[in-house]
């Protein structure tokens, strides 16, 4: 697998690729004022949810590095911004195709913006996901990412059973 910046050209293989995933749990979030923790409960049935691929490349999104997972196609997406004031690197986004997940594409292009990070004089990299997302963050925690945050109040929703964002970080 070959692992490289984005280029012009990727953007079609990039839109290509299958954001969805399934899990019988999620995790509610239980906030107290000095406390955070994900507590996992069953769905059912089970969750399915798929991100849109289009946000990665909205007006509004601002990583400004990215790179791609090959191999006769592309496998896989990560895209980053810098932040200086606080040595920061923020992930904005990490796909795996579905049908090649738990093959070492994730880790690999976490490997490969976690040394950009360190090139940057990043202290820790940063993202945001959502409670729904048991299996992402389930790699993110195998990979050394731990829970630092959350916020009820991110996404837009009037719905009793609205998703909240985690928060997760590893130092580098």
């Amino acid at each position: 697998m070959n692992i490289r910046p984005i280029d012009a050209a990727d953007r079609p293989g990039i839109c290509a690729l299958d954001t969805s995933f399934e899990t019988p749990t999620v995790f509610d979030v239980v906030m107290t004022a000095r406390r955070i923790e994900l507590v996992e409960r069953p769905s059912t049935p089970p969750l399915v949810k798929r991100y849109p691929i289009d946000d990665a490349f909205a007006p509004w999104a601002t990583w400004d590095v990215g790179f791609v997972a090959e191999e006769s196609k592309i496998w896989g997406f990560a895209a980053v911004e810098y932040e200086p004031w606080h040595k920061r690197l923020v992930l904005w986004h990490l796909y795996v195709a579905t049908e090649r997940r738990r093959e070492g594409i994730g880790r690999a292009l976490l490997e490969r913006v976690e040394a950009y990070g360190k090139k940057r004089g990043a202290r820790r990299v940063w993202l945001e996901t959502s409670n729904v997302n048991v299996p992402g963050i389930a790699a993110y925690e195998r990979l050394g990412y731990a829970l630092c945050g959350g916020d009820t109040t991110l996404y837009d929703t009037t719905d009793a059973e609205a998703e909240t964002a985690v928060y997760l970080a590893k130092r580098l």
